[in-house]
């Protein structure tokens, strides 16, 4: 047995598991912040808020698109050790754009209306 690998099989399986479900994730939230920017575009009434709500969606697109190569290089590693960091990584990486999601669309919402 491998000392400095001490990751089971189970847990690797885990592991791949959720980085699976978060690619999905991921790609459809990059689309969605795609989308968002046609739509602030389309309805924003003030240019300041539209100006600050493409920098921020354009930000989060990006955060999306970097947890969905995260994922994709955890899920091709074969080391077990590597694949947890980077599992960890793209599980803070995405609840932090997950959140800024939501700010930005109560900033948008409550500024246009």
């Amino acid at each position: 047995m491998d000392h400095r690998d001490p990751i089971s099989a189970d847990e690797d399986a885990r592991h791949e598991r959720i980085l699976e479900r978060l690619l999905t994730a991921a790609t459809s939230m990059t689309g969605i912040c795609v989308g968002l920017l046609g739509a602030v575009n389309a309805f924003a009434r003030s240019r300041n808020v539209e100006t600050f709500a493409d920098d921020v969606l354009a930000l989060n697109a990006l955060m999306f698109l970097i947890c969905c190569y995260l994922v994709v290089w955890g899920l091709r590693t074969s080391s077990r050790h590597t694949t947890a960091r980077l599992l960890s990584a793209v599980e803070t990486l995405f609840l932090a754009s997950m959140t800024m999601l939501v700010g930005i669309g109560f900033f948008v919402v409550y500024s246009v209306l």
